[in-house]
């Protein structure tokens, strides 16, 4: 759980500093216009994008660096940055289905372990009872990584989806695990497009715990 958490953490990190260092040279951009001489300014923008550039690829190898040896050699077949990602994506994936194995085990030998606490972080929604819907929402740069522990519905995974396409939410990963013969547990990566008008995780989760709460009540 640990090293998933890290391997987490590490890339949302390496987006962020992306982002941050986009928006400090939008911001020195802006501040050169003002300013009378054009001739400086374009000399100062040339070397501050020289800087950021630099600074931002010594940031990101090291961010790769360190989230490639957190990963056994066989997630990662190539050094290029888009292979260390995905190999990154495909352990994740890999280790939180060695966590659904795991708390499968241990509820079958009465482990006190409760799902919110073995498979979400800082869930938005959580409750009591059979028919209770869980759901966490983390949201980097228009992608959303989405976890819903919801009661067994007939036509339930096909009408979420359905309504996440009407969100502009589109399906990249899917992981469908069955807990028990009356849960079920859905890992998803998805896309925000920009037609989307939710702004943060938690409206997310808002909206996919109505999704879920209607579709089971129907």
């Amino acid at each position: 759980m640990d090293k998933e958490i890290q391997l987490l953490e590490l890339l949302q990190s390496a987006m962020q500093t992306r982002g941050d260092e986009d928006e400090d040279e939008e911001k020195k951009k802006k501040k050169c216009k003002k300013r009378s001489g054009p001739t400086t300014c374009t000399d100062n923008q040339r070397k501050t994008h020289i800087t950021v550039e630099r600074n931002r690829r010594r940031l990101m190898n090291d961010h790769l660096a360190a989230l490639r040896s957190l990963m056994p050699p066989m997630y990662v077949r190539r050094g290029d940055q888009a292979s260390v990602v995905a190999g990154a994506i495909e352990f994740v994936k890999e280790l939180e289905q060695l966590l659904l194995s795991l708390y499968a085990e241990k509820k079958s030998s009465s482990s006190s372990l409760t799902p919110a606490g073995f498979f979400f972080i800082s869930p938005q929604f959580t409750g009591e009872g059979d028919h209770r819907v869980e759901v966490e929402a983390s949201l980097v740069q228009g992608h959303v990584n989405l976890k819903v522990l919801s009661p067994r519905w007939p036509g339930q995974l096909v009408r979420a989806i359905a309504a996440l396409e009407e969100l502009r939410l589109s399906v990249q990963h899917l992981n469908v695990t069955s807990l028990s013969s009356n849960s079920m547990f859905y890992s998803l990566n998805l896309k925000m497009e920009e037609e989307c008008r939710l702004g943060s995780a938690d409206e997310i989760a808002s909206s996919v715990h109505q999704i879920f709460c209607c579709i089971n009540t129907s």
